[in-house]
């Protein structure tokens, strides 16, 4: 990872931030929609309005980022790491693709629809479950966003004593993801909130693990 340029890790350390702002506004959404009654909502996955634009907005500002980070991390990856953290790259950019494109829809169409029409846009609807366009975005945060972070962690090996600390929290996170994603698999949702807490919680602490790395290397080189 020191053979990469300067820029490329202040990319990817300044995309990370970016993730924990993004990841911090949307768990506090979270948090009111369930202090002003989302705990005895029937549906525990199902925010009501105007939480649920919030939180899609906010999933759309998350995905390009998390698109730059992966980037910046094959950057910065050894030559023989680059094959995975180029898969890596693939499957982050899956994802960031299938989840923008379900929640631009819910954006732009579902919610600016006129009662007459949702009928005829059932297959767009995220709630009630089982639905076609929740199932997509399961697919992207569960499967594609885990597959991204188990094969990136790759990027961090040896060099600086951070790099190991890294590595694992990446590798848990990705397979709290990966785990989550048996919830719609096997029609058992509440092994949902496994993945949940990979990309709510444990995401944002691997990006600001991945934010003091970068920045400690750059103060070691300044030094």
């Amino acid at each position: 990872m020191d053979r990469a340029l300067p820029i490329d890790r202040q990319i990817a350390k300044w995309s990370a931030v970016s993730v924990v702002f993004i990841a911090v506004t949307y768990v506090l959404t979270g948090v009111v929609w369930m202090v002003s009654g989302g705990l005895s909502a029937p549906a525990p996955l199902e925010p009501a309005q105007p939480f649920l634009s919030i939180l899609e907005f906010l999933i759309i500002l998350t995905a390009p980022p998390l698109v730059i980070l992966v980037a910046g991390l094959h950057r910065c990856a050894a030559e023989e790491q680059k094959t995975r953290t180029l898969a890596a790259l693939g499957f982050m950019i899956a994802f960031a693709t299938l989840t923008t494109a379900v929640h631009f829809a819910q954006l732009a169409v579902m919610r600016q629809a006129p009662a007459e029409r949702l009928g005829d846009l059932k297959v767009l609807q995220l709630y009630p479950w089982p639905s076609v366009s929740l199932a997509l975005d399961f697919l992207a945060w569960d499967a594609f966003l885990g597959l991204a972070l188990l094969l990136a962690a790759t990027s961090f090996q040896g060099g600086d004593k951070t790099a190991p600390t890294v590595r694992k929290s990446m590798l848990l996170t990705g397979g709290l993801c990966l785990t989550g994603f048996l919830g719609p698999m096997l029609g058992v949702l509440q092994l949902q909130f496994i993945a949940i807490a990979g990309y709510a919680f444990s995401l944002p602490v691997t990006c600001v693990l991945i934010a003091k790395h970068f920045h400690r290397l750059r103060s070691s080189q300044q030094e």
